[in-house]
């Protein structure tokens, strides 16, 4: 044979070779994929299937072939991969889909797929699918999307997913002219039950508070929880009030019945609210905030009771915003002030301290109150920030004032939100040590309500600031509900009277009674007494015989600045010196 020959024989034999070298590489790499890859026909007839096939959908192996994968496509998306392959066979672009597939054992499998059209390629002839089970990443996935939008105890929608509710049902109503209602439901002192029952029992009541609400509603209405112990009920097309208020009457019916405790039966009641478009608002924002606004007013009432959301409450929501809004700026714009009014040692006369008042000058209302403001500060969560800011000015002013010789005592109150949500504690050390001051020179005045509220806990905040060197304090001792176990183990320092007992004590028998027995009291548990609300001479020589030991009040001066304290308290000769 001619060399030529023979070269190109050569030549031949290795380019078949290795033509076969990178066949045997494709089909190993086809046979070991991970993934499933099937070809097919123009019409969508199975030609061939991978070992991934068998092992990913539980079919025994060639079970595809001749036929079209469409048979165990989950209904709800045969029609898309149809759509797909056809947009597929009769085009070039790869297209990509997801889709769920009947498994073997009949469970659906989520299955990602990426088709190309192949059926010119010689080599091919058909449309190639390559197909990857996503199953866990779907599955998770749908796990996030319910978390997102649905409550986990109660399996109830929740705030996110309810607001969205709202939203399109009060655009619908808009274009039908419908009227559509909201109902906010409480349950009454849940805290208290936590607190006292615990969590797990807390948790099991929330869950048939939820099950007894579904109970009560329509078919169309939607019910979801919003917060710890609240729920909101959507009403699409509330054409007849007397529906809202028969089921409002029939929550309060379930709720009234006994919840099964560890224990013991467990008793609890609700508040409702309701509100209406578009005859309260015409806002799914605005319809949520008088709902809830209707529910509080329903507490306020005594609770177990259902409220509509009336005009006068819309003044008053309108006036809250007001001063929601103003006290975010208030603190920037420096238009809170501290006033100081005097303490005074009944035996001596002196001047021995001075309880720290918060004041706001409202650049358009003029002063405001802190009875109006604090409520809603410690409602939209600004009452830590306020508080923050009274100690460190209190603080302060007491450095400025211990460099000038003097060393009154100050009394800082700390409301009940702030001393249940916050470490006051560690605020007051972190506070007295930046202002460089000593934690002796500093009260702080709690209510009774704010310490028996968790008192066990309590007890650890009290004992922790008397470590500090704070003396602690009960402000309007006799108009909460102290228990007398807690108090003789709260390591306090002074009860304060409050003014409603002290205002007539020279001529009511039964406030004079009262007031002896809380002195007499405070004194048996080791604590001093100081009387608020001092006003006549008749009242100080009454508080003086029975031995309450300090007192304020407008007989011994109003509320006053910082300056004229300062004078007050300066020893006679260096006043008359400054005058």
């Amino acid at each position: 044979m001619k060399p030529g020959i023979l070269k190109s024989v050569a030549t031949l034999l290795q380019v078949d070779g290795e033509i076969q070298e990178r066949e045997e590489r494709f089909r190993a790499l086809v046979q070991n994929s991970f993934d499933i890859i099937t070809i097919h026909d123009s019409v969508g007839k199975t030609i061939y299937e991978s070992p991934a096939a068998s092992r990913i959908v539980g079919y025994p192996p060639g079970s595809l072939i001749g036929r079209t994968p469409f048979r165990a496509v989950h209904p709800a998306d045969v029609d898309r991969a149809r759509e797909a392959f056809q947009t597929l066979a009769t085009g070039s672009d790869p297209v990509f889909i997801e889709l769920r597939y009947r498994h073997a054992d009949g469970s659906w499998i989520w299955l990602e797929t990426l088709g190309n059209n192949l059926l010119e390629h010689p080599g091919v002839r058909g449309v190639v699918l390559t197909s990857r089970d996503v199953t866990e990443r779907k599955h998770a996935e749908e796990r996030a999307q319910y978390l997102a939008n649905y409550d986990v105890l109660t399996g109830l929608p929740n705030r996110t997913l309810m607001y969205d509710r709202v939203s399109q049902a009060v655009a619908n109503a808009k274009r039908s002219r419908e009227r559509i209602a909201l109902m906010h439901v409480g349950v009454d002192r849940f805290k208290m039950i936590n607190d006292s029952l615990g969590h797990e029992v807390g948790d099991q009541i929330l869950k048939s508070a939820a099950e007894r609400i579904k109970r009560c509603m329509g078919d169309s209405s939607t019910a979801a929880r919003v917060g710890g112990d609240e729920f909101t009920i959507l009403f699409p097309a509330a054409e007849s009030l007397g529906d809202v208020t028969a089921c409002a009457a029939r929550i309060l019916s379930e709720m009234a019945r006994p919840f099964p405790g560890a224990r013991e039966d467990v008793f609890v009641s609700a508040s409702i609210g309701v509100s209406m478009f578009p005859d309260d608002s015409r806002s799914a924002d605005a319809l949520s905030k008088h709902a809830d606004a209707a529910m509080h007013s329903a507490k306020t009432l005594g609770r177990n009771n259902y409220q509509f959301f009336t005009r006068e409450l819309n003044e008053e929501v309108q006036q809250r915003m007001v001063l929601e809004t103003g006290l975010r700026l208030a603190l920037k714009r420096d238009e809170m002030r501290l006033v100081y009014q005097p303490k005074v040692n009944l035996a001596t006369r002196e001047i021995i301290g001075a309880e720290a008042l918060l004041r706001w000058h409202h650049p358009k209302h003029g002063l405001i109150s802190p009875a109006r403001f604090i409520p809603v500060a410690e409602e939209s969560g600004l009452v830590g920030q306020i508080g923050e800011w009274v100690l460190r000015d209190a603080c302060r002013q007491i450095r400025d004032w211990q460099e000038m010789g003097l060393s009154p005592q100050i009394a800082v109150n700390v409301s009940a939100r702030q001393f249940q949500q916050y470490d006051v504690a560690q605020l007051v050390s972190d506070v007295t040590s930046e202002a460089q001051v000593s934690p002796e020179s500093l009260e702080i005045e709690l209510t009774e309500s704010a310490i028996m509220n968790d008192a066990e806990a309590s007890i650890v905040t009290v004992e922790k600031l008397k470590c500090l060197g704070v003396r602690v304090s009960i402000d309007d001792f006799g108009t909460g509900y102290s228990s007398l176990s807690y108090l003789k183990r709260l390591p306090l320092d002074l009860l304060k009277i409050d003014r409603s007992f002290v205002r007539d004590i020279s001529i009511d028998p039964n406030d004079a009674a009262i007031v002896r027995a809380i002195i007499t009291l405070a004194h048996n548990l080791g604590m001093k007494v100081i009387a608020e609300g001092v006003e006549d001479d008749a009242q100080m020589a009454f508080l003086t015989e029975y031995g309450c030991q300090y007192a304020q009040g407008f007989l011994f001066g109003q509320p006053m600045r910082a300056e004229e304290l300062t004078s007050r308290m300066l020893p006679r000769e260096e006043r008359a010196a400054t005058n």
